[in-house]
């Protein structure tokens, strides 16, 4: 199996998106609808591509350096507004006990979610599903940003929340610092829709993404030790990889099986990783569809029939 040596392609790319949600502005400011719907769309691209080069950076994927790895998670991070030391945490802890009930961060989250929710709640709930309202994605960022917060008013005061409250409250200097210099310049109600409509899409895209890999895969008990990486087939999907998109847009993510059970290869050798990986089973992969077939198949079913009946306690 390939390891997890990293090459430049990753930076590289990174620095490339830059460029590109640079451009991406500069075309939005200007007075061409033409132009300014071409920049909304550069941005969309490079932010998508932002938050997958942040997972990378996550598994410490992104380069060799921790250094850079960390200023890429970090910048990576605040541009689309998803603490990097909480998400590290989170995702972590999902890797190690992917389909736990209350070991893994996003099971516990939903479970505790869907167990106080009201019927008026569901119907809500439903309705946003159904016309494919991003909501789960963006309850998903607002956590990442409460956990740390939450945690200190708990009592929590561990090192490690100490650091991720500082780095969020660094990162809201951040954005202060950015309106402000918007502000100067006359641009900031430009820059407020600017994001606002691109946190849209980029919201709808986690979504699309990370819905399909772990939906209608049952729980464990809750005294269940934890799979083991090499396991957790069982409880996860690959999608099926279609020409550009899989590769050059959403850089493998749809190879999630294999990226379970080699967490540090980088995402240009996931595709080697999930080539060898069925060479060694006597079983063909199971029927996979992609991103797009699922959410249109899916997003016309009730959510608690995908998933909601794993989570749902209220009975």
């Amino acid at each position: 199996m390939p390891d997890g040596a990293k090459e430049p392609w990753t930076v590289m790319l990174w620095v490339i998106d830059l460029l590109l949600l640079t451009l991406a502005w500069n075309l939005w400011l200007g007075e061409s609808t033409l132009f300014q719907g071409v920049g909304l769309v550069l941005a969309g691209f490079a932010v998508l591509q932002i938050y997958l080069i942040l997972h990378e950076a996550l598994h410490g994927a992104a380069a060799n350096n921790r250094t850079l790895n960390n200023f890429i998670g970090h910048l990576s991070g605040w541009m689309i507004a998803l603490p990097f030391l909480v998400r590290r945490r989170y995702h972590m802890a999902h890797h190690t006990w992917t389909a736990h009930p209350v070991n893994d961060p996003e099971n516990k989250a939903m479970i505790e979610k869907f167990s106080v929710m009201t019927h008026k709640q569901e119907r809500t709930l439903e309705f946003m599903w159904k016309h494919w309202i991003p909501m789960i994605a963006a309850n998903h960022f607002l956590a990442n940003w409460r956990a740390p917060f939450v945690a200190r008013a708990q009592g929590d005061t561990s090192a490690r929340i100490l650091k991720e409250t500082r780095f969020a409250r660094l990162y809201l200097v951040g954005y202060l610092a950015m309106a402000g210099v918007a502000f100067a310049f006359g641009h900031l109600a430009d820059l407020v829709l600017f994001y606002l409509l691109i946190w849209l899409f980029l919201f709808f895209m986690v979504e699309l993404l990370n819905l399909p890999h772990h939906a209608e895969a049952p729980l464990l008990a809750k005294d269940a030790e934890r799979l083991q990486y090499w396991e957790q087939d069982r409880v996860s999907h690959d999608c099926k990889s279609l020409p550009f998109w899989s590769r050059l847009v959403i850089l493998n993510f749809n190879l999630h099986i294999v990226h379970h059970a080699f967490p540090s290869v980088p995402w240009y050798r996931l595709a080697q990783a999930h080539s060898l990986l069925h060479q060694q089973t006597d079983n063909p992969p199971a029927s996979q569809i992609n991103e797009w077939d699922f959410a249109w198949n899916n997003r016309r079913r009730p959510l608690l029939k995908l998933m909601g009946h794993f989570f749902d306690r209220r009975a």
